[in-house]
């Protein structure tokens, strides 16, 4: 095979034009010091950008000098491995202590790696306040479960939630909010808890314990026989449970156990029934659940039960639904003086509704169903 002289010229002539390759200059003792200081604060690259050299040369120099990589620094930590060492499942709440500066700490020029000084961290993590932003309990590292265990035993006291204050006060949320706006209450506002809402006006609340239970809250009067107790009562007897019944009046759930725990306390059972007509379908001295009523005589009442035994006949029910229907038929069940455990319902569907229906009517029971619509 002939090869043009051409080509043959053309290549020689090309090899001659082509610059030759320069070798790196030496580094100097002032860029090597650079280096070092620059490292556990910025990447490869950036620093690269900062002396005029590139990345790689950089990382091959850290190599040789035996220089620790940006994330591996010596007394720093990234927030991946605090995450992990306090058993938590983001790992954004730990940036967002680095941004509030409750802890010491840092990005990494150039990377998205956040970095975190592990005697800041241990400062922290051994601070009553640090527990109201994590649980202290899910800890896995044994050293600082150690340390925090040594320091709660000598906190003696726990952060609560403005959910948990009002349920010891048997109030709700607002009026908790309000004493603490007002100074009557000692609250410590949690700005962007989870690290995900940047800039949110809305936050979280914590109140000690102790200073919980100084606080008096003076609750408005309230009368144990009037209308809302009456109603409370009703919706006891046809089997709704204390957070249903809560959100029908405006009530935490457990302020409705309370209250329904005071009346029948002081024996006000008979008395709501005699002095308000809405309850004269209610039956008292029952096995298990001491007062119940069929639900169908006062449907009017509770209209969202009737919608829900409607979407059930028509093969529409949601898992919602399907709760509602089966906990009122256990409790059925329970006042003609079957043993059943009305609060073992778990995840219900149609079919366990059906289920439930075959299970009363072998008993000889007629489930409280409503009639078919002709």
């Amino acid at each position: 095979m002939l090869i043009s002289t051409n080509l043959i010229q053309s290549a020689v002539t090309g090899a001659m034009l082509q610059m030759p390759q320069t070798k790196a200059p030496r580094w100097s003792e002032d860029e090597l010091i650079k280096i070092e200081k620059l490292l556990p604060f910025h990447s490869a690259d950036k620093v690269g950008e900062m002396v005029g050299r590139s990345g790689n040369a950089v990382k091959i120099i850290r190599l040789r000098r035996g220089i620790k990589a940006s994330s591996k620094s010596e007394g720093w930590m990234t927030a991946n491995q605090v995450r992990i060492r306090l058993g938590m499942a983001d790992g954004r709440p730990v940036i967002g202590w680095i941004r509030k500066g409750l802890v010491l700490g840092h990005q990494i020029g150039g990377d998205s790696t956040w970095m975190v000084h592990e005697i800041s961290l241990r400062r922290w993590v051994t601070s009553p306040l640090s527990w109201a932003y994590f649980d202290p309990s899910a800890i896995t590292d044994d050293h600082l479960a150690r340390l925090v265990y040594l320091a709660r035993k000598c906190w003696n006291d726990e952060w609560l939630s403005t959910r948990q204050v009002a349920d010891m006060k048997c109030t709700n949320t607002k009026a908790v909010l309000m004493a603490i706006k007002r100074g009557q209450l000692l609250g410590v506002h949690i700005r962007e808890k989870d690290g995900r809402h940047a800039g949110a006006t809305w936050a979280f609340w914590a109140v000690k314990k102790s200073d919980a239970e100084k606080w008096e809250y003076n609750a408005p009067a309230f009368d144990l026989v009037d209308k809302l107790h009456a109603f409370m009562l009703l919706a006891r007897a046809i089997g709704l449970s204390n957070e249903r019944i809560g959100l029908l009046c405006g009530l935490s759930g457990e302020t409705v156990k309370k209250r329904m725990s005071m009346v029948d306390k002081k024996h006000l059972v008979p008395k709501l029934i005699r002095n308000h007509n809405r309850l004269r379908i209610v039956s008292t001295g029952m096995p298990t659940v001491h007062v119940h009523a069929d639900w169908r005589e006062c449907a009017d009442q509770f209209p969202h039960l009737c919608r829900a035994f409607d979407r059930y006949m028509s093969g529409r029910a949601s898992t919602d639904d399907c709760y509602l229907i089966a906990r009122i038929l256990k409790v059925q069940m329970a006042a003609s003086g079957r043993n059943c455990n009305i609060g073992a319902l778990g995840k219900c569907t149609p079919d366990t509704v059906k289920r439930l229906v075959a299970e009363i009517r072998e008993l000889g029971i007629a489930p409280y169903l409503p009639e078919r619509k002709t």
